[in-house]
């Protein structure tokens, strides 16, 4: 009848199977520690920050699957270690956290921005900025390409340049 609901039955409904459940059995060994791990034994992966193609045990468990097995993470135990002993490092040198954001001064959560590969610390960003800096190369080449393809005006960057220039000595002095 018009304007009456419908009632589904989930009984009779047929099951939507996501792409984890599809997946079988075959893809997945144990670590001797008891771990489902994705991948079989003599799989192999490369990571994302030294380049090394290693095998699955360099790496360490990221996040469970339906079935109980684990995915790994993108980057090996040595490169994490090494990027963890890094940002430890810097929030040992950062100073007290400001109330707002060093690049858009909005009131956020702030995270500690650094130079990669070394313990220099930036400045206290909100996860917008840091995460966007961090994506265009963290270095002014890639935020001033980025302007130029946003913008594709010169004199328009310019006279922006010009007026984030004033309003940051503007409010240091």
């Amino acid at each position: 009848m018009p304007g009456e609901k419908r009632r589904i039955n989930l009984n009779t409904m047929p099951l939507i199977i996501s792409k984890q459940h599809r997946r079988t059995g075959t893809d997945f060994h144990f670590r001797s520690d008891g771990i489902k791990i994705v991948g079989k034994e003599g799989d192999v992966q490369k990571c994302k920050t030294c380049h090394k193609i290693l095998p699955l045990i360099a790496f360490t468990t990221h996040t469970p699957r339906v079935d109980g097995a684990y995915f790994l993470q993108k980057i090996c135990r040595q490169c994490h270690t090494v990027i963890n002993k890094e940002q430890n490092d810097v929030k040992k040198k950062a100073p007290p956290k400001p109330n707002r954001c060093a690049c858009c001064h909005r009131e956020k959560n702030l995270q500690i921005d650094h130079i990669h590969g070394s313990t220099t610390f930036r400045g206290w960003l909100c996860r917008n900025c840091n995460t966007g800096m961090g994506g265009l190369g963290d270095n002014l080449e890639g935020v001033l390409q980025g302007a130029i393809y946003l913008e594709n005006d010169i004199d328009k960057i310019k006279e922006t340049l010009h007026k984030v220039y004033n309003k940051m000595f503007a409010r240091a002095g």
